[in-house]
C-alpha cells in the first residue's frame, strides 16, 4: 500500500526525528500492521552562486513511501521489526539472524533484513536480501520497491526500472509508483544517447564530442578533490562516483530542483552546464561540493543533519570557509542549528545563503575543536544508530546546545 509522503511524515513522529526508516510501535493483536518508511535518493545540492541560493533537500519524486506487510503477533520476526522500528539496527540484525535460521524460507525476513542493509548503507547485502525475498514470494511488492531504491542509489539504473516494473505490475493503480518508473525510463533513454569518460574513480557522461575536454577537466578535478579531501578525512569512497552533465532544461526534467540549483549528489553527481561552464572555478567549486556529500554518504547514508552534511561540503570547497565568512559578516543574525537540521527548502529564500554559510562555519568550528577524523567518527556513530547529541559529546567534549552558545555569543540573537 503506497500513502502520500507528507501526511505519513507528518503524522509519524520517529520518521520525522531520524529520515529514513519510520515506524509506529508494535501493538500485540492477532497481527500487526507494520508501516515502513523507504526512503530512496536523498538529493543533497550544492549552493548556486552568491545571490542565486540553492534549496537543498529530497527530490520531489522520491518516495517516501509507506509500505504495509501483515506479521505474526509474536515471534523472532515480530520482535525485529520493533526493534527496527526503534532504530536498534544491531538488535535487529541480531534477531533477524536467529529468524533467518529458524525460517530460511520466510520473504519477510529478508525484506526485514534487505531495509536493514539499505539502513545501514550495505547496498550488496541489500540487494542479496531482497533478491532472495523475491525469489521465494515473486509477488511481494514492497520488495521489489526497496530493491528498485537500491539499485537507483547504486547507479544501476537499468536494474531499478526492472525491479520497478515488477512492482508497478502487481500496483497497476498506484500512480507514484509509475510515475517514478516513467522518470527512471526517461532517464535511461536519455543517458544511452551520452558519450562517456572514465577516471580511476568517477566516469562522467556528457551529451556530445563538443564536451569531452569538459568531461576529462572534472575528472581531473574530482580524482584531486578525491586525493586531498579523502586523505584528510581518511575515507575512501569503494565505488566509482558517477557524474552526468545535463543542458539546464536536461538537468530541471530529471532532478526536479529549482531553477538556480547549482549541483544536486542523489547517488550521482548531476551538474548543469549553463554558468558552470563559464567559470572553471565554480565548476570546480560545485563538483567538490558534490563529491564530499558522496564521501559522506558512503559513512552515513542516512541520519547526518543537513547542516553538517551541507557543512562538510562547504568546508571543503577551494575557498569555501572564507567565502562562509563574508556571507556570516554580512548580517549580524543566525539560525539555530536546530532549524538547520532538515532540508533547507523548507527555509524563507532569503535565508538559504546564511544557513550555508552557518553550516560551513559550523564544521570548521567542529574541526578546530577537535579535528576532522572526529567528524568522521561522528559519521560512524550516527551510521551505527548512536543519538546525534549523544555522538557530539563524546567526540568533542561539549553539548551541542553548549557549543551552539559558543559560536552565537559574539553574534546577534538567533532566530
Amino acid at each position: 500500500m503506497i500513502r502520500e509522503p507528507d501526511h505519513h511524515m507528518a503524522t509519524d513522529p520517529f520518521a520525522r526525528r531520524t529520515g529514513h526508516l519510520g515506524c509506529p510501535a508494535l501493538r500485540p493483536a492477532m497481527w500487526a500492521i507494520v508501516c515502513l518508511t523507504v526512503l530512496g535518493s536523498q538529493a543533497f545540492g550544492s549552493p548556486a552562486p552568491a545571490g542565486r541560493p540553492d534549496q537543498q533537500g529530497s527530490r520531489p519524486d522520491a518516495p517516501r513511501t509507506s509500505i504495509s506487510v501483515v506479521l505474526p503477533p509474536a515471534g523472532l520476526l515480530h520482535d525485529a521489526w520493533q526493534a527496527l522500528s526503534a532504530d536498534d539496527i544491531d538488535r535487529a540484525t541480531a534477531l533477524l539472524d536467529q529468524a533467518a535460521r529458524a525460517e530460511p524460507n520466510n520473504p519477510l525476513v529478508y525484506l526485514a533484513r534487505g531495509l536493514v542493509a539499505m539502513r545501514s548503507g550495505q547496498s550488496a547485502s541489500a540487494v542479496e536480501s531482497l533478491t532472495r525475498a523475491l525469489t521465494l514470494r515473486p509477488g511481494l511488492t514492497p520488495a521489489s520497491i526497496v530493491l528498485g531504491e537500491v539499485f537507483y542509489e547504486r547507479g544501476e539504473l537499468e536494474a531499478a526500472i526492472q525491479a520497478y516494473e515488477a512492482a508497478v505490475a502487481r500496483a497497476p493503480g498506484d500512480a507514484r509508483l509509475s510515475a517514478r518508473l516513467e522518470r527512471w525510463q526517461q532517464e535511461a533513454a536519455l543517458h544511452a544517447t551520452f558519450f562517456r569518460s572514465d577516471g580511476s574513480h568517477f566516469t562522467v557522461l556528457f551529451e556530445g564530442p563538443a564536451e569531452h575536454a569538459r568531461a576529462q577537466h572534472a575528472i581531473d578535478v574530482l580524482e584531486s578533490a578525491y586525493d586531498r579531501i579523502s586523505t584528510t578525512l581518511l575515507t575512501f569512497p569503494a565505488d566509482p562516483i558517477t557524474v552526468v552533465f545535463y543542458t539546464r532544461d536536461q538537468f530541471r526534467d530529471i532532478t526536479r530542483s529549482p531553477q538556480w540549483s547549482g549541483g544536486v549528489f542523489d547517488g550521482r553527481i548531476r551538474i548543469p552546464l549553463q554558468g558552470a561552464e563559464k567559470d572553471p572555478r565554480e565548476l570546480e567549486r560545485v563538483l567538490t561540493h558534490e563529491f564530499v556529500h558522496a564521501l559522506v554518504r558512503s559513512v552515513a547514508p542516512r541520519g547526518v543533519p543537513t547542516w553538517l552534511n551541507e557543512g562538510l561540503a562547504g568546508y571543503f570547497e577551494p575557498g569555501g570557509e572564507a567565502r562562509a565568512r563574508a556571507m556570516a559578516a554580512g548580517g549580524g543574525r543566525r539560525l539555530r542549528l536546530a532549524a538547520l537540521a532538515g532540508s533547507f527548502a523548507g527555509l524563507p529564500e532569503g535565508d538559504v545563503p546564511l544557513a550555508y554559510a552557518q553550516s560551513t562555519l559550523a564544521v570548521s568550528a567542529m574541526i578546530a575543536r577537535a579535528d576532522p577524523l572526529a567528524v568522521m567518527a561522528l559519521l560512524a556513530d550516527l551510521a551505527a544508530g548512536t543519538e546525534f547529541s549523544e555522538s557530539f559529546v563524546q567526540r568533542f567534549g561539549i553539548r551541542v546546545a553548549d557549543f551552539e552558545r559558543e559560536m552565537l555569543a559574539t553574534s546577534a540573537p538567533a532566530r
